[in-house]
C-alpha cells in the first residue's frame, strides 16, 4: 500500500512512492570544512603535548575551544585571585620608583590578558595606597585631579 502525506502548502494527498527525496548538495559544505580543518591544524600547532593530548580526537574547532576552555577556565580563576593578591600586597619599599610602577602594570597587564582587567581607577588607588609616609604630599595631589583615563 503506498504512503500518503499531506503537504503543508497544499491540502492534497502526495505519493511519496512516486516522488523520492532528492538529496541537494550543500555548496558551502566543503569550503566550512577545510575551514574548520585549518583552524583545528592551527590550533594544534600551538598547544604543548599534554594540552595536545586533552584535545586530540575532537572533530570541530569549537569543540577544540570548549575543551581548552573548560580545563582552564579554573586555572585562569586561580592565576587572577594571585595576582590581585600580588597587586593589593606590593610594597614600594626601596625599590625605584620606576621599578615599582612597572610592576604594578605588568600585574594590571597580566590580569587584562586573562580577561580579569584591572580599572584605572582602582590600579591608581592600589598604587598610591602602597607609596608610604614620604610621598604623602604627592598622593594628595593625586586625589585632587579628576580620575585618568588609562595608567601607562
Amino acid at each position: 500500500m503506498p504512503s500518503a502525506v499531506l503537504t503543508p502548502t497544499k491540502d492534497k494527498a502526495v505519493d511519496a512512492a512516486l516522488e523520492p527525496a532528492v538529496p541537494v548538495p550543500n555548496s558551502e559544505y566543503l569550503t566550512r570544512y577545510q575551514t574548520h580543518q585549518s583552524l583545528i591544524s592551527i590550533l594544534h600547532s600551538t598547544l604543548t603535548e599534554p594540552v595536545l593530548a586533552q584535545v586530540v580526537g575532537l572533530t570541530t574547532s569549537q569543540a577544540v575551544w570548549d575543551c581548552l576552555r573548560q580545563n582552564f577556565s579554573q586555572q585562569s580563576l586561580a592565576n587572577a585571585t594571585h595576582l590581585k593578591f600580588q597587586l593589593l600586597s606590593i610594597t614600594k619599599g626601596t625599590k625605584p620608583m620606576s621599578e615599582y610602577l612597572a610592576l604594578a602594570k605588568s600585574l594590571s597587564d597580566q590580569l587584562a590578558a586573562i580577561r580579569a582587567p584591572v580599572s584605572s581607577d582602582d590600579l591608581v588607588s592600589y598604587v598610591i595606597r602602597r607609596l608610604g609616609l614620604d610621598y604623602a604630599m604627592l598622593i594628595t595631589a593625586i586625589m585632587q585631579f579628576p580620575p585618568i583615563t588609562q595608567f601607562y
